[in-house]
């Protein structure tokens, strides 16, 4: 069981000391709390684009906004695998995909088996003590299927003292509705079929005339908020999970939502002609013309559909830290924000995830609580195991042998590079190159500095030789070190 949290106010001072390292920026550590509680917030496909506070400005997130400016946000932050049940085995066992056996979609509990005595992140700290609850989606569910149907997926039920879940409508939602991309789906007026129905990829939308009680995702911060009151006096320190369907499609949100956003005033993003020429056929993803919304019309209410989900779940998050604070609670609470992928709304003309490039890979993160200091920004190099140990740190918990992320507390220099994983294949990011190398041994290589949009491959280049053979090195480095092989 766990005991005392004796090295808090030193954890603390360390995740200071590295802020002060990497933004320039010293700060001092107030009055230590008792014990940290973690509230752990999650999106599904949210791209970190389409956050203010992560510089867009058609979107409209105002609480996780101003969550930013309550503690630290990370520029460079990026998922492990970026689909859902990979991203999350990784973030949550914080084990690369290679090392959890997750490496796809998979419909059961790969966990279970493949850890061993290995926690996952909850399930750690409620062996130290912590009374863990799960409201929503957390490890993979298949969306919207398992929401339809009202079950748990492939959950790992060590993880959780509680787990609850929330059946909602989704694309059987009444309100307007409209199909704007080439998916073909199949209609089951009874809605006795919660699987095949193509709902899973298209973009499908519906505008919910109502408040949106009965969604999903309101329905999670229901119970999160009455958890939140439940536990106000516990002396048990409490982990609560928060996974969010939107903005996954089916795109489906209340009316009130959609009305900010006019479409035809919609900017998209900036493409170029012959963009595709110099991404090999493997890493082009899933292109607008083929899968996607094909006409810039489409495109733009999608847009539209896409915002006015983030700007939903948002609302959720903003419930949730008012109950925080209305209970007391925010001052001996660790708040987490972040996505389990990132996701292509028309760069390069492709959308969604399932390939490698920067908007797929890379990910929203917010930490705030006791300890980090308000208004911080991080450009330092961040991968999603990093996670695991540096939560375990700020509560004084021990951090388990095998985690292979870095404890952000502790160390004083950043990662030279994050790994993503995808069945394509390999990316390298520096904090100034992105490198992908594929499966059938194509190349990608990014000056990210002068190039952040990823337009010009330099995979190629001749003048570009040195800094693609360091990123082969690099790359080839991680697999052996992972037991991966070099492809």
């Amino acid at each position: 069981m766990r005991g005392p949290v004796v090295c808090c106010y030193s954890s603390r001072m360390r995740f200071l000391i590295l802020a002060a390292l990497l933004l320039g920026h010293v700060a001092v550590a107030q009055d230590q709390p008792a014990g940290p509680n973690i509230l752990f917030i999650i999106s599904d496909d949210l791209s970190a684009e389409a956050l203010g506070c992560y510089g867009n400005e058609q979107a409209h997130t105002p609480h996780i906004d101003a969550l930013a400016q309550r503690g630290l946000l990370f520029e460079r932050a990026y998922c492990h695998f970026p689909v859902c049940g990979a991203a999350r085995a990784a973030l949550l066992s914080g084990l690369y995909p290679q090392q959890n056996g997750v490496t796809g979609n998979a419909d059961r509990d790969i966990l279970s088996t493949s850890l061993g005595d290995h926690p996952t992140l909850p399930e750690h700290f409620k062996n130290e003590g912590y009374t863990s609850v799960r409201c929503g989606k957390l490890y993979h569910m298949r969306v919207p299927g398992h929401i339809t149907a009202g079950i748990s997926g492939p959950d790992h039920p060590a993880s959780w003292n509680e787990a609850y879940n929330f059946q909602s409508a989704e694309q059987w939602t009444r309100g307007p509705a409209e199909m704007l991309s080439n998916e073909t789906l199949k209609p089951d007026p009874q809605r006795n079929r919660h699987y095949g129905l193509g709902y899973g990829t298209a973009f499908y939308v519906v505008e919910d005339p109502t408040d949106g009680s009965e969604q999903h995702d309101s329905r999670a911060t229901d119970k999160a908020i009455e958890v939140l009151k439940r536990h106000r006096r516990s002396r048990q320190p409490l982990f609560l999970a928060v996974g969010y369907v939107r903005p996954h499609v089916p795109l489906v949100a209340p009316a009130t939502f959609y009305e900010p956003f006019d479409a035809d005033q919609l900017t998209l993003p900036e493409q170029i002609e012959g963009d595709l020429e110099d991404i090999p056929p493997i890493g082009r993803g899933r292109v607008g013309s083929i899968h996607g919304p094909d006409t810039d019309q489409k495109a733009r209410r999608t847009l539209r559909a896409y915002y006015a989900s983030v700007s939903y779940m948002d609302a959720q998050v903003g419930r949730l830290i008012a109950a925080l604070d209305e209970q007391g609670m925010t001052g001996n609470t660790i708040i987490v924000f972040m996505s389990d992928h990132g996701f292509h709304l028309g760069e390069h003309g492709m959308w969604q995830k399932f390939n490698l490039h920067e908007e797929s890979a890379r990910i929203p993160l917010i930490l705030a609580g006791p300890g980090i200091d308000e208004g911080l920004r991080s450009e330092a190099v961040t991968e999603s195991v990093d996670l695991y140990p540096t939560l375990c740190a700020l509560a004084g918990l021990p951090i388990p042998e095998r985690c292979v992320g870095l404890d952000l507390t502790h160390v004083g220099e950043p990662r030279d590079f994050a790994y993503v994983l995808h069945s394509t294949g390999h990316l390298i990011r520096t904090a100034d190159w992105a490198y992908i190398l594929y499966r059938d041994g194509s190349e990608e290589l990014y000056d990210m500095v002068n190039d952040p949009k990823q337009f010009t491959n330099l995979a190629k280049d001749a003048g570009s030789i040195e800094v693609l053979d360091a990123m082969r090195v690099r790359l080839k480095t991680r697999l052996q070190t992972m037991g991966g092989g070099t492809r």
